[in-house]
């Protein structure tokens, strides 16, 4: 599952409403919606932990359910091996390159 997509159905899983959000993350609405609908809102890391953050401070369980979702077969990092911890790093590096590049000429490396 891509990050988006996991953060999305995070947000309707635990009825928590991007509005909400956003107002608590400083995240603008458009984005957000742009990055949940996956349509070029690609946003950084620490955009990211800030919506997990608000996410959180509405419904405790949104870490848990984000990580859940992201790392496939019902586990939290915390259930995970550390190949697993290791892999799931490694694909969110990917992505956050992915969105540093998107839309540059500059080409990863």
């Amino acid at each position: 599952m891509l990050i988006n997509e996991a953060f999305d159905r995070m947000l309707k899983e635990l009825n928590i409403r991007a509005k909400d959000v956003c107002e608590r993350s400083g995240v603008s609405q458009s984005r957000l919606s742009q990055f949940r609908s996956g349509r070029g809102g690609d946003i950084g890391v620490r955009s990211l932990d800030s919506l997990l953050e608000a996410a959180n401070s509405i419904n405790p369980e949104a870490r848990k359910v984000f990580a859940t979702l992201l790392g496939g077969d019902g586990k939290t990092v915390d259930d995970m091996s550390l190949i697993e911890k290791g892999e799931l790093m490694i694909a969110l590096a990917k992505s956050v390159q992915k969105s540093a590049f998107a839309g540059s000429e500059l080409k990863p490396a």
